[in-house]
């Protein structure tokens, strides 16, 4: 009896338990308001350190982790971007996502101010290039040569000051008032 309850709660809840990863390994869209930096704001350090730059492609959202990458597009023109969280944001109901000066521009907002997007998070193994984004020359693979003069010169003088002194570092440090400790 208790096998044949066993075998059907696994054989019931399989199916449940496949669906919640495949449903979690599912890209998302989500849809929501854009809206993106005032001018003022150039400059001043976003909440992961670094400066807002204008002409960069970053965003602020509320919880992805800094460096997540975001494709944003404007279902109105089909214009999209992709786009890096540095900051949090935006605190305001119903927007999603707070852009740069720059991303907006190329997503046609600028006039609108705030527009209808959707969001989706991209999965970093595809945004990463599988190829060296550039080929050198045969010629410039070589290592330099290097020609190394003398030897280390502060080694050896700093050996011929403990030689005069007839002292160690070691032994400096037995002798020093701070190391000795007298119960």
């Amino acid at each position: 009896m208790l096998r044949a309850v066993t075998l059907c709660v696994a054989l019931f809840s399989f199916p449940l338990f496949q669906n919640s990863f495949s449903t979690a390994s599912a890209q998302t869209v989500l849809t929501g308001k854009a809206s993106f930096y005032a001018t003022k704001f150039g400059g001043r350090r976003t909440a992961n350190g670094e400066k807002l730059h204008h002409d960069s492609m970053t965003c602020a959202h509320r919880t992805l982790p800094f460096g997540t990458r975001l494709r944003v597009k404007n279902p109105a023109n089909g214009r999209e971007v992709i786009v890096r969280v540095n900051d949090r944001g935006p605190f305001v109901r119903g927007r999603i996502v707070d852009l740069s000066r720059a991303a907006a521009h190329k997503l046609g907002i600028i006039a609108q101010g705030i527009a209808v997007v959707e969001v989706e998070r991209l999965n970093e193994k595809k945004t990463k290039p599988k190829t060296i984004p550039f080929l050198l020359d045969e010629d410039e693979t070589e290592l330099p040569e290097l020609e190394i003069i003398g030897t280390a010169p502060m080694y050896g003088e700093w050996l011929d000051r403990m030689k005069e002194r007839n002292s160690l570092p070691s032994e400096e440090l037995k002798a020093d008032s701070v190391f000795n400790v007298k119960p």
